[in-house]
């Protein structure tokens, strides 16, 4: 009988060890590959998220939209949520914790921006469920 020192993961007795050593080098690869695939993706939605939701900003944040239309607010706030989100992780990533207090802000916001985005969802199709359903009872927004 073989000590568990000689068997491997998949149960099979390997006296030289060269089933965990090929499963260990696989191991490091596989983690480059998933780091360099997380790099491209962040500064992809960086590049992408960043002026996209500002001009989203601007667009549903007008006078001429946002004061006639209720759900541009629902979708400006989805677009300052979504930059907020964006612009606190990098600030988050690039002190790498290094900042007690300016860790634990950025954490705060970054998670609350997190759990605000799907509540903001959910206010949008409530809003919007409300004005297919009772067309004639919705009323307008006073105007201030």
């Amino acid at each position: 009988m073989h000590q568990m020192a000689d068997i491997n993961v998949t149960g099979f007795i390997d006296d030289s060890n060269e089933t965990i050593a090929v499963n260990r080098s696989d191991v490091h690869y596989t983690d480059s590959a998933i780091r360099t695939l997380f790099h491209v993706t962040w500064y992809v939605a960086l590049v992408l998220g960043v002026p996209g939701n500002v001009l989203s900003a601007i667009v549903w944040l007008r006078r001429r939209v946002a004061g006639n239309n209720s759900s541009a607010v629902y979708l400006a706030a989805l677009a300052i949520n979504d930059l907020a989100y964006l612009l606190f992780l990098l600030v988050y990533f690039s002190f790498s914790c290094g900042v007690s207090w300016l860790c634990h802000f950025c954490d705060y916001v970054v998670c609350s921006t997190f759990y605000n985005e799907p509540l903001l969802v959910l206010g949008f199709s409530a809003e919007r469920l409300i004005a297919i359903l009772r067309p004639l009872q919705v009323r307008c927004r006073p105007m201030c």
